[in-house]
């Protein structure tokens, strides 16, 4: 058998360590890959494409005509109206208006009033002159003007800054957000607080956030489109200014656990990741900037804007964004084409890839597509080095990282694609010189071996061709049917807000212990705790043969020692712990699942998922325990149940028939039997469409016992089906929206 090179089996174990390698966040990686990033940006970057922004600049020249910021809002309004009648569609503001104008005579009276005396006040101003904020308004109102807001990041505390939620925000937001699976509260990118404009203004115009999102290097490479505090959700000064410039209306956030999914402006389907940041694609400087910062379009003072000294139509059909670079002002970030860039800039390069159709896209797939790459280049060098020779596999190298580059710019330049083959390219680094090492320890050992084998014995010349050509001689799954059981604590979450760590701790166990105990002496496995959750089988990994039977009175005990605790758990803690609970039966997929480092036995299967779904379903009940139609069909000659519904659950389209476990066999009083047979009936009654006869049937089950959970949730549902018909091809089914 022939020997396998030791560049070969090392150049084989690189090529499977360098791609995990590259699925790891080493922050000097991520450095050279934001290096490497801004340097191809810096090379293909272009001018702006939609010639449609346009910037006013509150610089040192305006402040020393008209005064030290900020001015007063009638001046501001001024300046917007100059804006507005120059035919601007939209007015952004990279400002935030979060206090009232100090100069307007309203505020100076009161001023005034509060340190001297009672009798002061302002002559010689119009009544309808007197509040400069109202002013600015007015201004507002006249036209399409966005106002900026601060969000305050998530790891700053709220009573660091000023921050206010305006409370009519929710009822003018211009974005539909479609849940898949998440809340905004935990999907997207969270502020601990909103700085926003005050409420006069706010009224009087939309308002959107103009944070800049800086990597860990203070670099802008990209910002937030959409931002949210608690489950309102705030859109960026671009966004909001597009959206205003084009007459869309509103705008669809699609989201679920980890973070955005999509976001679309009508059929646009903007890039962003799962936080809502988009790639910035920024453009050429202009060389002939007038404004004491770098800029990439159109740029005019507040000063020659208020003088009426502006090119005629310079603001005609335009986004035009208000920003500052005054001396003490000046909003400066670092961004992959300059040190001393604007804030209001960002927002304007936002607007013009909109706009302009040439946004950066990072799909989230080009990590698979990364780790294919560094696969396909691991092996073709692998081989490559252990085959040629050195001096080519050296040219080899030099040509595939000058190929990875190339392919970088031309995806950025033409298809606006952003493919950084930083690991690609360090792959190729450590793999090259590493095999190049080990073939150059090889071949001096295969030459030491042939002049030990040969040096006396032929030429210099052949030993020369020896040495150089050495070669020239010589835990899987199973089928089983068992019973699943899911528990969960009612309003937990509420629980552990309000106890102190260790006093959880100590509920906890004082609740799981005893369950797993009961559990385990019906012959069930107790898979895992989820928190208060417990999820346990029947049936596996050892048979049982009546598993259904054994899980059902596992849960009857379960709640029996419940009572019995709760009382002893509520003067201890002060809390009264109820617990649901579901179970079901059928063929489950059983065996070690994980990975070759950490697995467990479980159980995988349509029996798991229904038990999962049956758990939460008591809460549309008012019921305990919940047992699937497969279950009550095994165990029925042991257990005493009460047919609840049709049930359809979240991810099925056909019902069954679900039960609610009352008592062992024998067990069940005669009121509460009196209870079930009424509540049957007018279950049946309600099938039927008979509404009325299956309310009489409810009532006198609510007569007999007030507190029956199922009774009164039915009732419910068959007044609001008189209100409601269901539709003519119903058939009794109720179907669950929600999985918990």
């Amino acid at each position: 058998m022939k020997r396998i090179s030791p560049v070969v089996v090392v150049g084989l174990v690189l090529t499977l360590i360098c791609p995990v390698l590259s699925l790891s966040k080493f922050g000097f990686v991520q450095a050279i890959a934001n290096y490497s990033y801004d340097a191809f940006i810096r090379i293909v970057h272009q001018p702006p494409k939609s010639d449609a922004v346009v910037i006013v600049d509150l610089d040192d020249s305006s402040l020393e005509a008209f005064g030290q910021w900020p001015w007063p809002r009638h001046r501001v309004g001024l300046l917007t109206q100059n804006i507005l009648e120059g035919g601007a569609s939209v007015v952004g503001f990279d400002i935030v208006f979060a206090e009232s104008d100090r100069t307007s005579p309203v505020v100076a009276e009161a001023d005034w009033r509060q340190y001297v005396s009672e009798g002061v006040k302002v002559e010689g101003i119009p009544e309808d002159r007197r509040d400069f904020d109202r002013l600015f308004a007015d201004v507002l109102k006249s036209g399409c003007t966005v106002l900026g807001c601060t969000m305050v990041p998530s790891d700053v505390a709220v009573n660091e800054i000023s921050a206010m939620l305006d409370p009519s925000f929710s009822s003018r937001a211009d974005i539909v957000t479609k849940s898949k699976g998440g809340s905004l509260s935990n999907s997207l990118k969270q502020a601990s607080g909103v700085l926003m404009p005050i409420r006069v203004l706010s009224e009087a115009s939309r308002v959107a956030f103009f944070n800049a999102d800086p990597d860990a290097d203070n670099i802008v490479r990209s910002n937030p489109l959409v931002w949210a505090y608690g489950e309102h959700v705030y859109t960026s000064m671009a966004l909001e200014a597009v959206m205003r410039h084009c007459g869309i209306p509103k705008c669809v956030l699609t989201y679920d656990a980890q973070g955005v999914l999509e976001l679309k402006l009508q059929d646009l389907l903007l890039p962003v990741d799962s936080m809502g940041r988009m790639t910035v694609n920024y453009r050429t400087i202009r060389t002939d900037s007038p404004i004491g910062f770098s800029s990439s379009f159109p740029t005019y003072s507040a000063k020659d804007v208020l003088t009426n000294n502006v090119p005629a139509g310079a603001f005609a059909n335009k986004i035009v964004l208000i920003g500052a670079s005054a001396t003490g002002l000046k909003d400066v970030k670092a961004t992959p084409v300059t040190q001393h860039f604007s804030g209001v800039e960002v927002h304007a390069t936002l607007i013009d890839n909109i706009l302009g159709g040439d946004m950066l896209s990072n799909p989230y797939e080009f990590q698979a597509v990364h780790v294919l790459c560094i696969l396909l280049m691991s092996l073709f060098l692998t081989f490559f080095i252990a085959r040629g020779r050195s001096w080519l596999s050296f040219l080899v190298a030099v040509m595939v990282i000058l190929m990875l580059v190339k392919l970088s710019l031309v995806l950025l330049d033409r298809f606006d694609l952003v493919f950084v083959p930083t690991w690609e390219i360090l792959s190729v680094m450590i793999i090259y010189p590493i095999l190049t090492m080990i073939k150059f320890w090889q071949e001096e050992l295969q030459k030491k071996r042939v002049r030990d084998m040969f040096g006396t014995m032929v030429s210099t010349t052949v030993l020369h061709y020896l040495e150089n050509h050495p070669g020239s001689f010589s835990l899987s799954g199973q089928k089983r049917e068992a019973t699943i059981f899911f528990s969960d604590v009612a309003g937990f979450t509420t629980i552990s807000e309000t106890l102190e760590p260790e006093q959880l701790s100590n509920l906890l166990n004082g609740y799981l212990s005893p369950m797993t105990s009961i559990i385990m002496d019906h012959g069930g496995y107790v898979d895992k705790y989820e928190g208060d959750a417990i999820m346990a089988e029947w049936g596996v990994p050892y048979p049982v043969s009546d598993h259904a039977t054994q899980a059902c009175l596992a849960a009857l005990e379960q709640q029996q020692k419940l009572e019995e605790l709760r009382p002893a758990l509520k003067a201890k803690y002060g809390k009264e712990i109820r617990v649901r609970m579901g179970v079901n039966s059928g063929t489950v997929t059983a065996g070690n699942m994980g990975s070759d480092k950490r697995f467990q036995y479980t159980v995988m299967g349509d029996a798991v998922n229904q038990a999962a779904r049956f758990e939460p379903a008591n809460k549309d009940y008012g019921t305990q325990i919940m047992i699937g139609e497969t279950t009550y069909e095994e165990a029925k000659a042991s257990i005493e149940v009460r047919l609840l519904d049709k049930l359809i659950v979240k991810g099925k389209t056909k019902p069954i028939c679900v039960y609610e476990l009352l008592a062992r066999k024998g067990h069940l009083s005669e009121g509460k039997r009196k209870v079930v047979d009424c509540y049957e009936k007018g279950l049946a009654l309600h099938w039927e469409r008979r509404w009325d006869e299956a309310l009489a049937c409810l009532d006198r089950a609510l007569e007999l016992d007030p507190g029956d959970g199922p009774s009164a949730r039915m009732r419910d549902r068959i007044i609001e089906y008189q209100k409601t018909p269901p539709p003519a091809h119903w058939a009794g089914e109720y179907e669950r929206k929600s999985k918990d």
